[in-house]
């Protein structure tokens, strides 16, 4: 049996949206439906531009007073500038918290006192600790960097390169500051996981999103793929059938635990990801092999 590992995630960071107008804010920001969480229930969602394309993607489960946002670090910042200056005359804060996120791996029944969840997106908390079910195989965790030290020490660490390793294995897509603003929510599936609802009112870039699902037109789609040398998110991928034009770009990439190759998440035009595809490098092209398409289960959506 595998063992749970705890694994420290300084890749993602956490936004605390609270107040009395924090529902109404975010279900007026976001493209899931926030009056669906509870506070045993979390969801994927994000944050698009005018134009559809998505700044981020995050969890998010209600807190005291408000919810609770966990997201990539380097557009933590960015994120909370652009949020407070739709705030105007609403009774709504937008804080940077000081509390970890953690990941784990393999989870086992319990983390100290507190009895961790089983089912996708439920959510667990007790004396400051709070555990989210993503998949089959990791919970995402916050709180205090004591309070996680504390229950640290029996537990096997892992790497923030394994957890990149099992978001790309489970199809999370984690979008940051090098491909901010590059995907429509359904190029990542983000409809597909629950974070897109088509009942819902008005959001940023919800015109587009929603005209992309009725008409069916969406000709980006998520896929697996590996290189031999190391690859990068952001970096653009390009296609021969396209005469060397770009077909998409990789989402998150991470070494493979033998370290024999790298593994990665693409959005890549459908069409192009029939033929060989490369990304360009100082060196020269260095060639993708495509794995298949991350395919999500499918299950009621909002």
């Amino acid at each position: 049996m595998t063992s749970m590992q705890l694994i420290p995630l300084p890749h993602l960071a956490i936004l605390d949206v609270t107040g009395d107008d924090a529902q109404n804010f975010l279900q007026n920001q976001v493209p899931s439906d926030i009056r669906l969480l509870n506070p045993e229930r979390a969801q994927i969602s994000g944050w698009c531009t005018a134009k559809g394309r998505l700044l981020t993607t995050f969890v998010i489960w209600p807190i005291s007073g408000g919810y609770r946002l966990v997201l990539a670090a380097d557009v933590r910042d960015s994120i909370a500038k652009r949020l407070r200056m739709y705030v105007l005359r609403l009774k709504v804060q937008i804080a940077i918290s000081d509390d970890g996120v953690y990941g784990l791996l393999n989870p086992a029944d319990a983390l100290g006192d507190l009895t961790l969840p089983v089912s996708d997106w439920q959510v667990a908390t007790s004396n400051g600790l709070t555990a989210v079910r993503l998949d089959t195989r990791r919970c995402l965790a916050t709180a205090s960097t004591v309070a996680m030290n504390a229950l640290a020490a029996p537990l096997s660490t892992g790497t923030p390169e394994d957890w990149r390793r099992t978001d790309i294995e489970q199809g999370f897509p984690l979008v940051t500051q090098a491909t901010s603003e590059h995907y429509v929510p359904q190029m990542v599936n983000l409809d597909k996981l629950g974070g897109v609802s088509f009942k819902k009112g008005c959001y940023p870039g919800q015109e587009i999103v929603a005209r992309t699902h009725y008409l069916g037109k969406i000709k980006r789609h998520l896929y697996r793929v590996t290189a031999l040398q190391p690859i990068q998110a952001g970096q653009e991928v390009r296609a021969t059938a396209l005469n060397g034009q770009s077909c998409g770009s990789l989402v998150s990439t991470a070494p493979a635990a033998d370290g024999s190759q790298w593994l990665g998440l693409a959005v890549l035009q459908q069409d192009a990801a029939e033929g060989p595809i490369y990304v360009q490098t100082e060196q020269g092209d260095l060639a993708l092999q495509l794995v298949g398409l991350v395919l999500p289960d499918d299950s009621p959506k909002a």
